[in-house]
């Protein structure tokens, strides 16, 4: 074996080694779950439907048929990660530099918190990265590029990534106009170099190929039934999402407003990945590389094209749950890093003399220390979460159930997994209000139809079900059929008789809770948005349980668990709310006002500006006597939103004590907000008929 074939492979086996050890151990949160049942089933997942990921994970698996699916795929994307970092490693030695400075460069990258996530998973990403870091070896391995070989190497690298992940075209800038810069090659060679560009680049998006082939065998998933061309073009441009938005809200506000926060945005993860060192070695690197007359250009160009460049023309919106989304996005522009860090590190160790090895082989083990030292931050080896939720959704319901989702990918996901991969409970027919995921039960029109039309149709179909056989929904909603309640019973809801009382909790649920596994990683949920959005889904279920058994307490209790889980879930804020919030009304209806109390003033607490909730807390208050504390609740209610409800009620409290003045005020300003109700000017006119002097 030769030197440099040696250090492939050592790269290459060391982080393969980190990856088996730290893999997640089934499906992960998020895309994992529909990937891997995709793979496993040669179904069309989401779109654009990556046919090259579920041919090449599925190839792999079947040479390599070691534990479950999600295992395999899991491992498939640790071994492209770490094939990734070795193809890099090999790049910088052909641009010239050596060993030590190389292995620095590409350990700063593969010791990233975001590449470790992405490689640990089934998931998209770490093939991209694969083919990424084909073309950057290509661009050192082939100066002139405009040669037919290496267009013809480049053109197929970019249709099979294309057959895998858009994003990959933003590497076609860079490494065309790098190639331009550096060799300035006559007019009729990048004509030839071009063609073949295309043409090679045809071939590897023949993979798409696999989209109609699967979809007219009607697999188990079938996203948008791409059978047909105007189907295919569909699922191609990704027209459910926007074809050029990078979530499912679009770009957000103005692009010159968007220009310097998603800048910022960049930097910010660019500085969590690599840390102060990585970050410095990179500038100094960059100095360096200029100063040296490196070929600095691709590198850089990288850099900014997939990086501010790509956030710039995207502008994604700020929360939590984007933020967990977008940083996959990332490594792309950071391909072109360990070629900067490398040359720092050279930099950084030449005034050391004899001892520059020594400090070159700190510099590289640096980012290992650093990142076993944040493992928590990363690590998926303890990743059951998921896996249990899928399963448990299925234990939840008895044979020959129907079980509707309503919302939420890892419900769709992981629930598509258990049952299409694993085949677990067949006798459950499935189905997602969307009709995107599983098979549609709304006909094949649905998704032409308006939204209300949509609606209309949902209330229809699931009627129909659950007048022949056992129904149940996964939502957070506690009303969805009209005239039919919905009974919790553990994470789910059953379909009850007629709505001639309130949902309660039956029997059935309360045994649930004790069949259910919940397996949760603290340091996971800290580290996962996607992790904590799925487990604080539990503690709410069990709250609204624990208030239909009137214990109010213990369910205050554990929607603080839900909000502590969940501290930047989107929905947990509402979702939380809205729980307090029933079970005030539950303890308010059995008289129990201090009670009642503490859950509206949790509620509150959840949704600060919730002005129907400080209504039904100065409510409660006022049943306890305490009539100050009362008019201020009622006064700070309907200076957050006026409210009939809320003058009306301070109106009675002053009528109450023979406040006239004030009473009179205050069913003034009620009825000008409901100015056709009888009974406020009445009780408007008494007031100021009694406040009248005498």
């Amino acid at each position: 074996m030769t030197p440099r074939a040696a250090r492939f492979l050592g790269v290459f086996l060391l982080q393969a080694a980190a990856g088996v050890f730290f893999l997640a151990p089934s499906v992960s949160f998020g895309d994992s779950g529909e990937l891997a049942a995709a793979a496993a089933t040669l179904s069309v997942p989401h779109a654009p439907g990556y046919p090259l990921f579920c041919l090449a994970a599925r190839a792999f698996s079947e040479l390599l048929p070691l534990g479950l699916w999600a295992w395999r795929f899991n491992l498939f994307s640790a071994l492209c990660g770490a094939a990734a970092l070795a193809l890099l490693s090999d790049a910088l030695l052909l641009a010239g530099l050596e060993v030590l400075p190389s292995l620095a460069g590409v350990f700063f990258l593969g010791s990233s918190p975001v590449w470790l996530r992405s490689t640990l998973t089934t998931e998209v990403f770490a093939l991209h990265w694969l083919l990424a870091s084909a073309l950057v070896w290509a661009a050192f391995r082939w100066p002139d590029l405009f040669r037919e070989r290496p267009m013809a190497f480049l053109g197929l690298a970019f249709g099979l990534g294309g057959a895998n992940h858009h994003t990959l075209i933003l590497a076609a800038p860079p490494l065309l106009l790098s190639a331009w810069l550096e060799s300035r090659p006559e007019l009729s060679r990048i004509a030839r170099g071009l063609a073949c560009l295309l043409l090679f680049g045809l071939l590897g998006l023949a993979a798409y190929a696999y989209l109609p082939i699967r979809a007219r065998a009607l697999p188990p998933l079938d996203w948008g039934h791409p059978a047909d061309w105007p189907s295919f073009l569909h699922v191609l441009l990704r027209r459910d999402f926007g074809t050029f938005a990078l979530t499912v809200e679009g770009p957000q506000g103005g692009r010159l407003a968007g220009f310097f926060a998603q800048g910022v945005r960049y930097a910010e993860g660019l500085w969590d990945a690599f840390g102060p060192a990585g970050t410095a070695l990179a500038l100094l690197g960059a100095a360096a590389s200029w100063r040296e007359g490196a070929r600095w250009r691709l590198p850089a160009l990288l850099l900014l094209f997939a990086g501010p460049c790509f956030l710039w023309l995207g502008n994604p919106p700020f929360d939590a749950m984007t933020e967990g989304a977008i940083e996959r996005f990332y490594p792309l522009s950071w391909l072109g890093l360990p070629f900067f860090i490398a040359w720092g590190a050279k930099a950084a160790a030449a005034p050391l003399g004899r001892l520059a090895p020594a400090a070159l082989c700190l510099l590289a083990a640096l980012p290992i220390a650093a990142s076993a030292l944040r493992a928590p931050s990363w690590s998926q080896r303890w990743d059951l979460a998921p896996d249990d939720y899928g399963r448990n959704l299925l234990r939840s319901v008895p044979p020959g159930s129907a079980l509707f989702l309503d919302g939420g990918d890892d419900s769709f996901f992981t629930l598509a997994y258990a049952q299409f991969a694993l085949g677990l409970r067949p006798d459950v027919e499935v189905h997602d209000r969307g009709g995107l995921v599983f098979r549609s039960a709304y006909g094949p029109d649905f998704r032409q139809l308006a939204q209300d039309e949509k609606e209309a149709r949902r209330v229809q179909v699931e009627a129909a079900f659950a007048a022949g056989r056992p129904t149940y929904y996964s939502t957070l909603r506690d009303s969805i059929l009209p005239g039919r309640k919905l009974m919790l019973e553990g994470v789910l809801r059953a379909v009850g008789g007629e709505a001639d009382r309130l949902p309660f909790e039956t029997p059935r649920g309360r045994a649930l809770w004790e069949a259910l596994p919940v397996r949760v990683d603290r340091a996971m949920a800290a580290s996962f948005y996607r992790y904590r959005a799925l487990v604080a889904f539990y503690p709410l279920m069990r709250a609204l349980a624990r208030a239909e058994r009137g214990d109010s307490r213990a369910a205050l209790l554990l929607l603080q668990e839900a909000s502590s889980v969940g501290f930047d879930v989107l929905w947990v804020p509402e979702a939380a709310s809205q729980a307090a919030q029933w079970a005030a009304y539950l303890a308010s209806r059995s008289g129990d006002w201090r009670a009642g109390e503490a859950a509206y003033r949790s509620a509150l607490a959840f949704t600060p500006k919730n002005a129907e909730a400080r209504v039904n807390l100065a409510v409660s208050v006022e049943k306890q006597g305490r009539l100050e504390e009362a008019e201020a609740l009622y006064l700070a209610a309907v200076k957050e939103a006026p409210s009939v409800e809320a003058w009306y009620n301070l109106g009675s409290m002053y009528w109450a004590n023979r406040r006239w003045r004030e009473a009179a005020s205050a069913f003034e300003q009620a009825f000008r907000l409901k100015p056709d109700d009888r009974r406020l000017d009445h009780y408007r006119r008494e007031s100021l008929r009694r406040s009248a002097p005498r």
